[in-house]
C-alpha cells in the first residue's frame, strides 16, 4: 500500500509500504518544533464517515495536552484540493464526501478553525505507531502515540460529537425508552445475523428506531412490533445522530455512524466475518482474519463476534 505525505497543501506517495505506520518495536515520532509550533490539522487519507468519526476525539485530546494549541481541520474546500477524484471512492447515494470532515467537527468546541489550506507538513492517519502483536488499539492511540502522547493521556478515545439546536430540530425524546437499529447495505452479506437478531430480542417490546437500506418488513427484523422509520423522515446525518446517541441501545452491523455512538449509548456492533461489495470484488467473500488491522478499533463498543 502508498504511503502519503502531504506537504504544502499537496499530496505525495512517499512509496509503497506493507503497512502504514511504525511498529512499536522501531517507533519513529513525531518532530519535537512541529509540538513547539502549536498549530496542529487533524487529518485523514480515508474519508467515509466512519473513517473520520473514529478519530473525532482528536481535538479534545490535543487541548488536554497542549492547552494553548491551535486545533485545525479541513473544510471542503481543502479536502478537494488535496484529494480531487479519490474522494469519489469514498461518496456513495447522494453523500459527497468532501462534507465528512464538518459533518463529524461542527460545533466541536476543541476546534479552532476549518481551514482551506496550511502550508508546510500534516502529519494525518499513515503516522502512527502500531502493535503488530496486538490490533485492538483505536487509531487515535496510534496516531498520538506518534504525537507523542503516553498511556495516561488516552484515557477515553471514544468517538465525539457535540450537537447544535439545529441537530436536535422538533423531536420530543426525553421521555422516551427506546433502541435504535442501523444496518447499512452489507447487512445479511458479512456476517451471521442471527447474533444481531437474538440481542434486540433480549430488550422485549422496547420502541425502536430503524434505519436501513431495505423496508424492515423485507429483513430478518421484521418481527419489531414497535418501530419508527427514519430513513423515510429525510434527516441530516447529525439529526440521525443525535437520535442514535439518545438511545438506550444501538444494534447495527460494522457502520460509521453505530461506532460513533459508543460513548453515549450501549452499542453492539456486528462486525464483518468476510469482505463485503463494498470492499472491492477481489475481496468479495474472503474471510477477515485480522478485521482491525486497519486501526477501525472502538473503544466501549460490544462486537458480537
Amino acid at each position: 500500500m502508498l504511503f502519503f505525505r502531504i506537504l504544502d497543501n499537496t499530496l505525495f506517495s512517499a512509496g509503497d509500504v506493507k503497512r502504514v505506520g511504525w511498529d512499536v518495536s522501531e517507533p519513529m515520532y513525531i518532530p519535537d518544533e512541529y509540538l513547539e509550533n502549536g498549530e496542529f490539522v487533524v487529518m485523514r487519507t480515508c474519508h467515509g464517515i466512519g473513517d473520520w468519526c473514529i478519530i473525532s476525539a482528536l481535538p479534545r485530546l490535543l487541548k488536554e495536552k497542549y492547552p494553548n494549541c491551535k486545533v485545525y481541520v479541513p473544510s471542503q474546500k481543502m479536502l478537494k484540493s488535496v484529494f480531487g477524484n479519490m474522494l469519489d471512492t469514498w461518496g456513495y447515494g447522494v453523500y459527497d464526501a468532501s462534507n465528512v470532515s464538518y459533518d463529524v467537527f461542527q460545533n466541536n468546541p476543541y476546534v479552532d478553525e476549518f481551514i482551506d489550506s496550511m502550508e508546510g507538513e500534516i502529519f494525518h492517519d499513515h503516522y502512527r505507531i502500531y502493535d503488530v502483536n496486538n490490533s485492538e488499539i483505536p487509531l487515535v492511540t496510534q496516531m498520538l502515540k506518534f504525537w507523542q502522547f503516553k498511556d495516561s493521556e488516552l484515557l477515553d478515545t471514544t468517538p465525539d460529537i457535540y450537537f447544535s439546536d439545529s441537530d436536535k430540530f422538533n423531536v420530543h425524546i426525553n421521555d422516551m425508552d427506546y433502541g435504535y437499529v442501523g444496518v447499512s447495505s452489507t447487512y445479511g452479506n458479512t456476517a451471521d445475523t442471527q447474533l444481531l437478531v437474538d440481542k434486540i430480542k433480549e430488550y422485549g417490546d422496547m420502541t425502536w428506531m430503524y434505519y436501513g437500506e431495505q423496508p424492515i418488513e423485507e429483513t430478518n427484523l421484521s418481527f419489531i412490533k414497535d418501530v419508527i422509520n427514519i430513513k423515510p423522515m429525510g434527516l441530516s446525518l447529525r439529526q440521525q445522530m443525535y437520535l442514535r446517541c439518545n438511545a438506550k441501545v444501538n444494534v447495527g452491523n460494522e457502520s460509521g455512524t453505530t461506532l460513533w455512538c459508543s460513548k453515549y449509548s450501549d452499542t453492539y456492533v456486528l462486525g464483518n466475518k468476510t469482505y463485503g461489495p463494498l470492499h472491492g470484488k477481489n475481496n468479495e467473500g474472503k474471510p477477515r482474519k485480522d478485521p482491525f488491522k486497519s486501526g477501525n478499533f472502538v473503544e466501549r463498543i460490544n462486537y458480537m463476534n
